[in-house]
């Protein structure tokens, strides 16, 4: 065969294989990026930052579940009950306001009259650059309106076994999680003492106390206001619930020894007095509820709980509960302050070898 025949069949073979291989992703649409869940197809939907977009582009809902891993073990169906809404849970594990903001604005691209919007305010979080991102190679082709780089995602050496995975899926019999069961991460953990202590190393007591600086509160204030309460003052429609997630007592054990719970709680503060100043914004902090920090067994490590506490805090929050007042913040850090001081720790390290 002469040189330029065969340089076109190979050309040609190629351009074709490419081309069934995008028609494949562009029909199964592994991320959801086209169209919803096809119903005679079950998907694993296990890649949230890969697949919220597309559920946020295309399910119903008219209310808006979402932050970090704090959020991700939220059921739906008990929000719905609660609030008397359609909800959808799109949250970002690990994920900065800025990414949390950028997203809520998608959200309402899509879905331009929210009611409700939940968001986690995860005290590592507080102090960040207002633009920052933790997360790195994150899929931008997938969340913007720009057809041309849908490219990456049709022609992704990376999406192809996604393509596939949503075949072997179905013919395993699995099922694609509902609202509830999407972005549930209990399911696959061990809860208790023994699993949050095995890597916990107790600190050594710090003789000198942290203090925010200047900086840091505006940095703060600059992070919140830019990614939360400018959101908020822009649809004054939507209630916005946003709540600080109630961490373990080794968490607070940390921050007493380090002597960084002053700086921590101060920033809080700062946090909800800022959001508070918008009229439809709610703000939740579960710190003082000790029946739940003190109880090891809602825990799998020293901040992240279960199902049950999950449910407790979508109760507490359509009740009011544990709901700040802007004018009563300041006291009320002061008071959480003081019960952690003043905690005894020992209780919860009964049995365990920490000080190694």
């Amino acid at each position: 065969m002469k040189a330029k025949p065969w340089n076109f069949l190979v050309i040609g073979a190629t351009v074709l294989i490419l081309a069934l291989l995008a028609a494949a992703t562009a029909v199964i649409d592994p991320f959801l990026h086209y169209h919803n869940p096809l119903p005679f197809l079950e998907y694993p939907l296990r890649d949230d930052r890969y697949e919220n977009d597309g559920m946020a582009r295309h399910y119903s809902y008219d209310s808006v579940i979402t932050g970090t891993s704090m959020s991700m073990n939220f059921k739906c169906s008990e929000f719905d009950a609660l609030w008397d809404a359609q909800s959808l849970k799109i949250a970002y594990s690990g994920a900065t306001f800025h990414e949390l903001g950028e997203n809520l604005r998608r959200c309402y691209s899509y879905r331009p009259k929210l009611r409700y919007v939940v968001c986690s305010l995860d005290g590592s979080r507080l102090n960040a650059p207002a633009d920052g991102d933790a997360y790195t190679g994150y899929p931008v082709y997938l969340y913007d309106n720009n057809p041309w780089n849908d490219v990456y995602y049709l022609l992704n050496k990376e999406v192809v076994p996604k393509t596939l995975a949503v075949i072997n899926y179905t013919r395993a019999g699995e099922k694609t999680p509902d609202r509830d069961l999407y972005g549930n991460w209990a399911q696959y953990k061990s809860f208790g003492a023994a699993t949050v202590l095995k890597d916990v190393t107790l600190l050594p007591v710090s003789e000198e106390e942290l203090y925010l600086t200047p900086e840091d509160l505006e940095t703060i204030s600059d992070n919140v206001t830019q990614n939360f309460l400018q959101l908020a003052q822009e649809h004054p429609d939507t209630e916005f619930y946003f709540f600080f997630p109630p961490y373990s007592v080794c968490y607070w054990d940390s921050l007493v020894r380090s002597r960084q719970i002053g700086a921590q709680l101060k920033a809080q503060e700062l946090a909800a007095q800022i959001l508070l100043t918008a009229e439809n914004v709610h703000v939740f902090d579960f710190s003082k509820r000790t029946d739940i920090t003190g109880n090891l067994d809602y825990y799998t490590d020293p901040l992240h709980y279960g199902e049950s506490v999950s449910s407790e805090l979508l109760r507490c929050m359509s009740a009011g509960e544990c709901e700040l007042d802007r004018e009563e913040t300041a006291a009320y850090y002061q008071e959480v302050r003081s019960l952690y001081e003043n905690y005894d720790f020992s209780v919860y390290k009964q049995g365990y070898d920490l000080e190694r």
